[in-house]
C-alpha cells in the first residue's frame, strides 16, 4: 500500500486497484488531511484507448495512481464516515470538472492530459463493506479488534488469532470478494450461533469483534462501535474433509460417532426452525478429541449445487431468482437431510470393508432416494445409527469384534 504526501498535511494512501482486462480502472484510497480522512473509490467510466489497455498491469496501475495524486480532492464534497464513490467520465460540459494541483499540469500522463474534460460524480459506494453498529443490548462478550494478535490465514474469511495467548478462529465481515449481502449473512450467523451457545457439536461463539468505524472521517468524532466479525472456539482437529481425504479411516468407531453427532446437531437446528443448507465435509471440523463440530450455520450463505437435493435444484432451475434460503422451510429441511445422506455415503467410502461403512452407506442411500416420499426421516436415520452403535459396543465387550 503506497502513500503519497500532498502539501498542507495531505496524504493519499492507495489501497486496492483493479481493472477489467486493462480497461475501466478502479482505485480505492484514503485521502488524509490533518486529522481528517476519507475513504474514496475512484472509477473510470469510459473505455480507455489501446495505448493504455495494452500496457502491463503494473504500468497501468502506476499511471492511474500518478493521476490520482494530481487531483485536488479538497475541492470535492467528500462524504463523511463512509466510502465516497467518485465516477470519472469524459464530457464537453463545464460542470463538476476535476481540479489538478499545481505542478502536475505539464505531464504526458494520459489521465492528466484529458483532465480538462473529466467530469466527476459523487455518491456513496453501494458496494462498500458494511460494518453494522454494535447492539449494546446483545448479551454477547466483545473483543477489541486491536487486541487480537498473530492473525494467520485459514480461509478467505477466517483467520486464527491470539487473545491473551489463547487461540481462536476469527471470521471477518471484510473479505477479498465482498458482496453487499455478506454482512447480513454474518449477522444471521451470529444470531444462530448465539441461539446455540452450549449446544454440543455446533461451533461455539466466543464473542463479537468490534472496533471504531473504519470509515470515520474525523478522529475526534464520537461514533458507535461497529462489528467487524466474531470469534469462535478454535478446533484443532482440522476439517472432516481433510481427515477423510488424507487416508482411510482406521478407527471403526469414529465414522458412526461423527454421523450421529452431525445428525444430532442438524436435528437441533431443525427443531428451532433453522436450516443449514451447506452440509458438506468442509463445513464440519473436529475438536481435539475427534468430535464432529458443525460450522457455518447461518443458513443464508453459499452452497454447492451438487449438495442440493434434486427438488431444490429443480426449484432454482425454474426461477433464477430463487436461492435455497428463500424456499419453504420443508424444502430446506429436505435438502439438509439429503445432503446429510450424501455426507454419510462420502464417509462410508473411506471406511474399511465390512465395518460401520456398510451401515453408513445403507442409511445414506435411504436418505438419498430419488422420490422424497420414499426417503427415511432424519430421526429414523439417527435411530438406525444409534442402534448400530449400541450393537457394536455390545459386541466389542463380548470380544466378538
Amino acid at each position: 500500500m503506497s502513500e503519497v504526501t500532498h502539501p498542507s498535511f495531505c496524504r493519499v494512501e492507495f489501497k486496492l486497484f483493479y481493472d477489467w482486462n486493462g480497461d475501466r480502472p478502479t482505485q480505492i484510497l484514503i485521502f488524509r488531511q490533518n486529522e481528517f480522512s476519507w475513504w474514496i473509490k475512484v472509477v473510470v467510466d469510459w473505455s480507455l484507448p489501446e495505448l493504455i489497455t495494452e500496457l502491463g498491469y503494473f504500468q497501468r496501475r502506476s499511471l492511474f495512481q500518478m493521476s490520482l495524486q494530481a487531483i485536488d480532492f479538497r475541492q470535492m464534497q467528500l462524504l463523511q464516515n463512509t466510502v465516497t464513490k467518485i465516477t470519472l467520465s469524459l464530457t464537453d460540459q463545464n460542470q463538476n470538472l476535476i481540479t489538478i494541483r499545481d505542478g502536475f499540469q505539464a505531464t504526458t500522463n494520459y489521465f492528466i492530459v484529458v483532465a480538462h474534460r473529466l467530469r466527476y460524480e459523487i455518491a456513496e459506494d453501494p458496494t462498500r463493506v458494511i460494518y453494522p453498529n454494535l447492539d449494546r443490548d446483545l448479551n454477547i462478550p466483545t473483543f477489541e479488534a486491536s487486541c487480537l494478535q498473530n492473525a494467520e490465514f485459514l480461509a478467505p474469511t477466517v483467520f486464527t488469532v491470539l487473545f491473551k495467548q489463547r487461540k481462536f478462529a476469527y471470521k471477518t465481515i471484510d473479505r477479498p470478494i465482498y458482496e453487499p449481502g455478506d454482512t447480513e449473512h454474518i449477522m444471521n450467523e451470529i444470531d444462530a450461533l448465539a441461539q446455540f451457545r452450549g449446544q454440543p457439536n455446533i461451533a461455539q461463539l466466543v464473542g463479537l469483534v468490534v472496533s471504531e468505524n473504519p470509515y470515520k472521517t474525523c478522529s475526534s468524532t464520537k461514533l458507535p462501535a461497529v462489528v467487524t466479525g466474531f470469534l469462535l472456539e478454535y478446533y484443532t482437529g482440522g476439517s472432516l474433509e481433510r481427515s477423510i481425504n488424507e487416508d482411510e479411516i482406521r478407527n471403526d468407531s469414529l465414522p458412526i460417532r461423527w454421523a450421529i453427532q452431525i445428525g444430532t446437531a442438524l436435528e437441533s437446528l431443525h427443531t428451532r426452525g433453522r436450516t443449514h443448507l451447506d452440509i458438506k465435509p468442509s463445513n464440519i471440523v473436529l475438536d481435539a478429541n475427534k468430535n464432529a463440530i458443525l460450522i457455518d450455520i447461518s443458513g443464508t450463505g453459499g452452497y454447492l449445487w451438487e449438495w442440493l437435493s434434486p427438488e431444490m435444484q429443480a426449484l432454482i432451475q425454474q426461477n433464477i431468482d430463487t436461492t435455497p434460503a428463500n424456499t419453504p422451510f420443508g424444502v430446506r429441511v429436505a435438502t439438509d437431510c439429503w445432503a446429510y445422506g450424501r455426507l454419510l455415503s462420502t464417509i462410508a467410502e473411506k471406511c474399511p470393508p465390512g465395518g460401520t461403512g456398510e451401515k453408513l452407506r445403507f442409511v445414506g442411500e435411504a436418505l438419498n432416494k430419488a422420490a422424497p416420499e420414499s426417503r427415511i426421516s432424519l430421526r429414523d436415520a439417527l435411530a438406525q445409527l444409534e442402534d448400530n452403535r449400541r450393537l457394536r459396543i455390545g459386541l466389542s465387550r463380548l470380544n466378538i469384534i
